[in-house]
């Protein structure tokens, strides 16, 4: 049976300083639009039991619903700026290009090899819409940590 140490590549989910802020921004109002509807009914003078329990059930999925979306977003956040400074460009040759869907735009399975200085060459397949320089043989620009085959397709 033949092992192999290299590490299994990963998509990072690319998210800018302006994204980054904009869903913190909408955790922030998330969070507390709960606790602010169950106030509210509970100052009512004569609360009735649907506004209780609108007011409950809203902050029972908008206070976890906000911190999971900070979270992310700085998880995100965090994985962008790792891969941006340790990070060597590379090039995504695509092999194969398969339409998967056509609803709303076009959904192609696309198979690309990704190749560059100081890793292995590896193989990913990825959900892409749009129809532009999806065919096979065509070369877009990716990063790639080498340290751990992490990586993200930049065009």
């Amino acid at each position: 049976m033949v092992t192999s140490s290299r590490a299994q590549p990963a998509q990072v989910s690319t998210l800018n300083g302006i994204g980054a802020l904009l869903m913190k921004g909408v955790a922030a109002l998330v969070v507390p639009c709960g606790p602010t509807v169950l106030a509210v009914a509970v100052l009512l003078p004569d609360p009735h039991w649907i506004v209780l329990l609108v007011g409950t059930l809203t902050t029972a999925v908008s206070v976890p619903g906000g911190v999971a979306l900070w979270r992310l977003a700085g998880r995100n956040r965090a994985g962008t700026r790792r891969l941006e400074a340790v990070g060597v460009r590379a090039t995504a040759e695509v092999l194969t290009s398969t339409l998967t869907a056509s609803d709303e735009g076009h959904t192609y399975e696309v198979v690309m090899r990704v190749s560059g200085f100081g890793f292995e060459p590896f193989e990913v397949t990825q959900s892409r819409t749009g129809s532009a320089g999806l065919s096979a043989g065509a070369r877009l620009q990716a990063l790639v940590n080498p340290h751990d085959c992490s990586y993200a397709i930049l065009d």
